[in-house]
């Protein structure tokens, strides 16, 4: 079955839905690798080799622990994933996220939660 750029937009948006799993994910993915990065040269050298880690694992884990879902769908197109990441944080921040998880359907939770 091919899967269209929409499509995969919808899915990723449904395995994102709640809110505090796009918070662990803003922060484990993007703020707290800059955090990590700044410290490293602010502080020491090596706090990116902590800081990053351990940032994106919370990401990872909120899959689980808020969403009840898994990461693995979107592991099959990661450059789709870290575009649509991206795009989920500017439309988060813009606050137009709204119009687009109204088109969610129970068909896309539905493949989000196994």
């Amino acid at each position: 079955m091919k899967v269209t750029f929409d499509d995969y937009w919808l899915g990723y948006l449904a395995g994102h839905a709640n809110p505090l799993t796009r918070v662990l994910h803003y922060f484990g993915l993007f703020f707290g690798q800059l955090l990590g990065l700044y410290l490293s040269f602010a502080v020491v050298w090596w706090a990116a080799l902590i800081v990053c880690p351990l940032s994106y694992y919370v990401a990872y884990l909120s899959h689980e622990w808020v969403e009840g879902n898994s990461n693995k769908p979107y592991a099959t197109r990661p450059f789709w994933s870290v575009v649509r990441f991206f795009r989920m944080l500017a439309l988060d921040l813009t606050g137009q996220l709204a119009r687009h998880k109204a088109r969610l359907t129970p068909a896309h939770f539905a493949a989000e939660h196994p």
